[in-house]
């Protein structure tokens, strides 16, 4: 018995040393290392890139890797203990090494260590619906999905795309020009044939396929809070998801078709707080609506002093940029005190329609990935029990809105006390 123990004991020494410094990459095998004779597994970051098609990008002392709307930012260290350390990249034989288990849990890959030797691999996708949409004189053809994933454009016309790591798409619909083909990495899709060539857009969970003009409408997002099994506050049957859910629609209902209005969520699902922060980083506007109990209305922008790195970068960029190129870079980077001075007009706005609603700075995770004036609004259920309520808080937003971006109004204030004053 002792014997058939010891030799077991051999196999599983001779067993783990086959897999040691070993890295599985979907399909692929490369090499591992530990820097500074630790524990943390490096794998070699443009191989992983390229096996499991993610963005890469190196700029700036830094390497990016991105899948879909995620991205995992590294800095780089020359030294071993110091990349283990900092779980930064690491510069070694000529290349870039990551930490694995770290690009899988930024990227939401999927990691498992077998016998110690690690396995990163795609997380399988579905594609759950394609929509068509027409902005002014674009064409968007709207991709949304189970999670992020990438995308890659094959051709140009007609539109042919590889959605890596897609095993799931609906049916076609019928008589439709959209089709799709299954490979080994995942999906193709064929989209209907077009003048122009397309351009990718990546959001949380979505990627939008435009063609034609490209629009210069301001981009406003509208994020209403919880949603799905988080029902949020619940105040005599009435729950926060739905009121709020209520008051972004009718609040896009108002701004679409002189802004290009973009909703987190527009039914009762959950989207992930990640997800929501990540849809701010696109957009000039970002309100994200919250209720609480009572008829307080409170105001939040994110601390500037606690702000990204990368907005600080955006702002010191700004002011060294010719004038004919600032207006882009500014459609993603407001300028210092943007949200601030926004909460406050969005506070007057509400005093002005007799509604009391104090501005304050808090550390928000929703609003820390803004570039634009993104705030939190959180509203008291006396206000939002009434759909007339709820209509005279997007109205109050609305004209907020248009004013931040220099735009006239659309409608005349509503009188509250006024026969006839609030909608039905």
């Amino acid at each position: 018995m002792r014997r058939l123990l010891f030799l077991g004991l051999i196999w599983l020494g001779l067993g783990w040393a086959q897999y040691e410094n070993r890295l599985l990459v979907g399909f692929q095998e490369t090499q591992a290392i530990y820097p500074g004779g630790g524990s943390v597994a490096f794998g070699p970051a443009r191989f992983i890139a390229e096996a499991l098609g993610l963005g890469y990008l190196e700029a700036s002392g830094k390497v990016y890797l991105s899948l879909g709307s995620r991205v995992a930012v590294f800095g780089i260290s020359s030294q071993g203990a110091d990349a283990a350390r900092l779980l930064n990249a690491y510069r070694y034989q000529g290349g870039l090494w990551v930490p694995v288990r770290e690009l899988a849990r930024n990227l939401d890959l999927y990691y498992r260590n077998d016998y110690g030797a690690p396995v990163l691999a795609l997380r399988p996708a579905r594609l759950l619906e394609v929509q068509r949409a027409v902005v002014g004189s674009s064409e968007r053809y709207i991709l949304r999905f189970d999670r992020d994933v990438q995308v890659r454009l094959l051709a140009n016309n007609p539109p042919r795309l590889a959605l890596i790591g897609v095993r799931e798409v609906p049916e076609a619909p019928p008589n439709s020009a959209i089709s799709f083909s299954r490979e080994d990495w995942g999906t193709e899709i064929y989209l209907p044939q077009g003048n122009d060539p397309p351009r990718l857009l990546f959001l949380p969970r979505q990627v939008m396929v435009e063609r034609g003009a490209q629009s210069r409408l301001p981009r406003v997002v509208l994020d209403a809070g919880h949603g799905g099994a988080d029902s949020g506050v619940v105040v005599g049957g009435l729950q926060e998801k739905d009121l709020v859910l209520s008051v972004s629609q009718r609040l896009q209902k108002l701004l679409q078709g002189r802004l290009e209005v973009i909703l987190t969520r527009n039914a009762d699902r959950a989207v992930p707080l990640l997800a929501r922060a990540q849809y701010a980083s696109s957009a000039q506007v970002f309100i994200s609506l919250h209720a609480a109990a009572g008829n307080r209305i409170t105001v939040y922008s994110h601390p500037e002093i606690q702000t990204l790195r990368l907005l600080e970068k955006g702002r010191e960029l700004s002011a060294r940029t010719p004038a004919s190129q600032r207006a882009l870079l500014e459609r993603y980077v407001a300028a210092p005190g943007s949200a601030a001075r926004f909460a406050q007009a969005v506070a007057e706005g509400f005093a002005a329609a007799g509604m009391v609603a104090t501005p304050s700075q808090d550390a928000m995770y929703v609003l820390s990935m803004a570039g634009g004036a993104a705030i939190l609004v959180e509203v008291g259920f006396e206000q939002l029990r009434t759909p007339q309520g709820r209509e005279q808080v997007a109205e109050v937003l609305a004209r907020a809105v248009f004013s931040y971006l220099g735009l006239p109004e659309a409608t005349p204030p509503t009188n509250p006390n006024a026969p006839g004053g609030n909608r039905p």
